[in-house]
Formats: structure tokens, C-alpha cells, sequence
């Protein structure tokens, strides 16, 4: 469970670009509300992912 935690950040990136990159393929960019969920699942693992880096450190 630790190691899923860790990489939090990570799948949410991971998942908000899957998630621009279908919006894209498959023509459905004319839908704000897939641009702005593929947008906030990135900056919510940006924010996630830094957030576990210095919850890690030691200093």
C-alpha cells in the first residue's frame, strides 16, 4: 500500500494525459469538461507528487 501511495502522483498524471490524449483521438475535444478533467488530474499529480517528495526528505 506504501509503494501505491508514493507513486500517487505519478498515476494521476499518467491518467490525466490518457485522458487528453483519447479527448484528441477520438475527436471529443469540443467537450470542455474532459479538457478541464485531464487538466486537473495533471496538476492534481503535480501537487500530489511533490507533495510526497518532501514528505519523504528529511529536511
Amino acid at each position: 500500500m506504501k509503494n501505491i501511495k508514493q507513486y500517487a502522483g505519478i498515476y494521476l498524471i499518467l491518467l490525466g494525459t490518457l485522458t487528453l490524449l483519447l479527448t484528441r483521438l477520438n475527436a471529443w475535444s469540443g467537450h470542455n469538461w474532459l479538457l478541464a478533467t485531464g487538466l486537473l488530474l495533471i496538476v492534481a499529480g503535480i501537487v500530489t507528487h511533490i507533495w510526497s517528495i518532501k514528505r519523504e526528505s528529511k529536511y
